[in-house]
């Protein structure tokens, strides 16, 4: 695999970290420091996707023999980031409800943040399993830590970025925080996954036996 396609492969895993950055590094202080939301409520909903996590040996399985339209993980990569981005950008808003509905909150709150969680999942395995398909075995640490170095540098940049847009807690500042960083996101994503798989994807081993 050429260093070309390993960036675009490490543009995926960027998009996935802007995400993780905007809700543990922003939601989560902001729940508890300004919202005043019980941090013990907050935890819970920000480690979903862990509990989520066992999910991905059945979808490994299942993006490996089930392909759509000739892709065996664009497919999954693409709904994975697209409840992940969309689930990042609606978790504000369920946190703003919460002091004054909590039931609605919640319910909002399960939703936004089980979408994130289940994307999250999806995306990450998926992602790191077209990353195996695509290289040659020797090639395979190189691209994992590409792939790492870009995820770290981005985690940096979100964090210094999103820190002094939101020196000061603002809900409008906020919710425009997410809805760019959701935009940024998807655009960094489209870049990295259009055209990258080509179509009946084998792995780049078992494409050189054959």
């Amino acid at each position: 695999m050429s260093i070309f396609k390993n960036i675009r492969l490490g543009l995926l895993h960027v998009s996935v970290a802007i995400t993780f950055v905007l809700i543990n590094g922003v939601l989560n202080r902001v729940m508890i420091h300004d919202l005043n939301i019980l941090a013990s409520l907050v935890a819970v909903l920000v480690v979903l996707p862990y509990f989520l996590s066992p999910l991905q040996v059945w979808i490994g399985q299942h993006s490996d023999t089930h392909p759509i339209a000739g892709y065996r993980r664009t497919p999954y990569i693409l709904l994975g980031l697209l409840l992940c981005i969309g689930g990042t950008v609606l978790t504000p808003r369920a946190a703003m409800l919460m002091p004054g509905s909590l039931p609605l909150g919640l319910l909002l709150g399960a939703l936004a943040f089980g979408a994130w969680g289940v994307g999250y999942n999806l995306a990450v395995v998926s992602y790191l399993s077209l990353a195996s398909d695509l290289s040659e075995e020797h090639q395979r640490s190189r691209t994992i830590a590409i792939m790492w170095f870009m995820m770290i540098v981005s985690i940096i940049i979100t964090a210094i970025i999103t820190g002094r847009a939101l020196a000061q807690y603002d809900p409008a500042k906020l919710l425009r925080v997410f809805n760019i960083g959701g935009l940024v996101a998807l655009g960094i994503a489209a870049l990295g996954l259009v055209g990258l798989e080509p179509r009946g994807n084998l792995p780049a081993s078992q494409s050189r036996a054959s």
